[in-house]
């Protein structure tokens, strides 16, 4: 397929269903030729915006002889149908993460996947985030040493779970943040988990009607030995002046990491306000060069060069498995094995 045009298919219309939908029009390799979203409406303006066709059914994305490949970006608890249908039908397939928020559900998109022998990949998208990768290669070339232990933390401004996500309750921290910081240590680690140790806080925003977690932190051991506590809350006020907060301790064997990722790199005083702009979409010559858009290109990459993914369905697994184990171990108070094979 090197010479071809992969023909892309979004299911999930909301804010990162939309940067799929612009990636893929954007790239050169791929072609954004069908949108499908419960909300017919949504469907037909997102068309409407690039070009393409809409439908409101999965299954007409599933059916459709000229889609090569689907990327599902429906809400968290909301992967298994679309991602059984459109394997079914045979098509490549990128999920956003998490991949499921059940285990055996988790377990039936990666059998699927391997039944219909095409490519998978779950969208861990800061594994592409420049200085990730480079803590990857420090790592790869030995100068930390072997993982010892490490902290790493992710959390959203409160704005997040109260006003951009009408399905919050239905999530969490843990799920909706918890799961980059456990893909990219497990990533950096080389090896699997094998326990979780966890606990978590809620009251705020039950207070406000979204009956979740407010924070979650798992303590995971991993094999070899290492270890690493994982941060997140939904809860950061918005008085804060970076929706996100992020960063990562590692200590090795000959070496200590640290790194913080808070936004605050460029700041910006105007005339009328001091604040920390984000990263803008497209640089000033109009490419897309914001690094969440990476994994979608290299996506497309795979699945007209035959390349097996990183960040495959099973990695997916393997992260949903520890999230498992994060909340049987705060429902009962005490250490959950994990299962991070399907």
């Amino acid at each position: 397929m090197a010479d071809r045009i992969a023909r892309m298919a979004v299911i999930g219309l909301g804010t990162w269903g939309q940067n799929h939908c612009t990636a893929y029009a954007d790239y050169h390799r791929s072609r954004l030729a069908v949108v499908c979203d419960m909300d017919e409406a949504r469907a037909r303006d997102t068309a409407q915006r690039f070009g393409c066709d809409y439908t409101a059914r999965v299954e007409d994305v599933a059916a459709n002889p000229d889609i090569d490949a689907v990327a599902i970006a429906t809400p968290d608890f909301a992967h298994l149908e679309p991602a059984l249908a459109v394997l079914r039908g045979g098509k490549h397939i990128i999920i956003e993460k998490p991949l499921a928020m059940d285990l055996d559900e988790a377990r039936q998109i990666v059998e699927a996947g391997r039944a219909a022998s095409v490519k998978g990949m779950t969208d861990f998208q800061n594994r592409w985030r420049p200085h990730y990768a480079t803590i990857k290669r420090a790592i790869e070339r030995g100068r930390l040493g072997d993982p010892v232990s490490g902290y790493a933390w992710l959390s959203d401004a409160i704005q997040v779970a109260t006003g951009w996500l009408p399905w919050a309750a239905r999530s969490g921290p843990h799920w909706f943040l918890m799961c980059h910081t456990m893909d990219l240590v497990r990533w950096f680690y080389a090896n699997e988990p094998i326990e979780v140790y966890a606990a978590a806080y809620k009251g705020v925003l039950a207070e406000r009607g979204i009956d979740t977690y407010d924070s979650v932190q798992a303590l995971v051991r991993f094999e070899g030995g290492a270890s690493c506590v994982f941060d997140s809350s939904w809860i950061i006020p918005d008085s804060s002046p970076n929706v996100i907060a992020s960063g990562l301790f590692l200590q090795g064997t000959r070496g200590h990491l640290q790194y913080e990722a808070n936004g605050q790199e460029l700041r910006l005083a105007g005339a009328d306000r001091f604040g920390y702009p984000g990263q803008s979409r497209r640089n000033p010559f109009g490419r897309l060069d914001n690094p969440f858009y990476e994994p979608m290109r290299y996506f497309v990459d795979c699945v007209l060069d035959g390349v097996e993914p990183a960040a495959s369905l099973e990695d997916g697994y393997a992260v949903t498995a520890m999230l498992c184990a994060t909340v049987q171990s705060i429902e009962t108070g005490k250490p959950v094995p994990v299962r991070p094979r399907p």
